[in-house]
């Protein structure tokens, strides 16, 4: 007899709950429930997509995260809201049981996120944050070439992530973004946590100090930030958020005692003392984030960044900000 299959509600449902809808009808072990959305319109289009794909399923919708939550009892809820929503729905998720999978980033402060952690471990359940370019067969491996001391003791990073985003204004699906009032910290919150998640996480190091400035557009808007960050063995790191480039970029530098590693999100370069600049043979991407949620739910496999790993990134975003609107350098404990 096949295992019950996992069950599994969406909290928004905007562009990115489309993209993870069709992630998740394309595991076996996996059945789409429900759909909510305060637009209930919104929330009947997703689930009319999962009818559609998946001829068996029956996929409700709901205007109210808690209805849905109470009437249906899901195994887990997926986040796809703007980002200050997130905390009410995980929390709200992880009180009625339900293990949580969150876009990132996993809120827009360290209280909340700290709150969320400290829910998940008193109610024995798995939160899971989108930070799939930890994915990256690029990124695993520079992190592995760090670990292993590669390039020599890294004296300095340079990262910097930049998407055409100003010209998706007046597009509804991304202008949002721009504004910390709706969003909650703005493309430094969205886009950017990509970027400082994936600092951390190859480096092995949480940042401890950090002074920033960024440039904005009336009423507000996010446009570009700039950061001197120390990580917490001394590293210094240049880094620079923007949403006014002509192109999308996404690149760290780490500059060793042996030499340097150039990465992005799909190809890493390599440079040493006794080599030549040279490319990386990296392997096919094989696990999405998705995937690797109901691995860890139905096969008890690691998650690719749990909430509390999450935490580091959260902090570093709320001080850069703190400093950015301060002009003081903010020290992170």
């Amino acid at each position: 007899m096949n295992p019950p299959k996992l069950r599994i509600a969406i909290a928004g449902c905007g562009n990115a709950a489309r993209i993870h809808l069709d992630r998740l009808l394309a595991r076996d072990e996996v059945s789409v429930v429900a759909c909510a959305d305060p637009d209930v319109d919104a929330a009947r289009e997703l689930a009319a997509r999962a009818t559609e794909r998946v001829k068996s399923l029956t996929v409700a919708a709901f205007s109210d995260h808690r209805e849905m939550l109470h009437s249906l009892e899901p195994d887990a809820l997926a986040v796809f809201t703007p980002h200050l929503s997130h905390y009410r729905l995980a929390m709200d998720a992880l009180q009625a049981g339900c293990h949580v999978f969150i876009e990132k980033p996993l809120s827009t402060n360290v209280q909340e996120a700290a709150d969320i952690v400290g829910l998940a471990r008193g109610r024995n359940r798995k939160v899971g944050v989108g930070h799939q370019f930890r994915l990256c067969p690029s990124l695993i491996e520079v992190r592995r070439r760090l670990a292993t001391g590669v390039i020599g003791q890294v004296r300095l990073v340079t990262a910097v992530l930049s998407r055409p985003w100003l010209a998706t204004l007046g597009q509804e699906e991304s202008t949002w973004r721009f504004d910390p009032k709706v969003a909650g910290g703005g493309i430094l919150a969205d886009a950017g946590d990509h970027l400082i998640d994936t600092l951390i996480w190859t480096t092995g190091q949480p940042a401890r100090e950090v002074g920033a400035i960024q440039s904005e557009w009336d009423p507000g808007i996010d446009l570009v930030t700039a950061a001197a960050v120390r990580l917490a063995d001394g590293t210094p790191v240049a880094l620079a958020i923007s949403g006014i480039s002509p192109r999308s970029l996404f690149s760290i530098e780490y500059l060793g005692e042996l030499g340097r590693l150039i990465v992005t999100d799909t190809t890493l370069e390599e440079e040493r003392l006794d080599t030549p600049r040279h490319s990386v043979v990296l392997p096919e991407s094989r696990e999405t984030i998705d995937g690797n949620f109901v691995a860890a739910l139905t096969r008890d496999e690691p998650l690719c960044c749990p909430a509390d790993q999450a935490m580091d990134t959260v902090r570093l975003l709320e001080a850069i900000s703190r400093s950015a609107s301060t002009g003081q350098i903010v020290r992170i404990l």
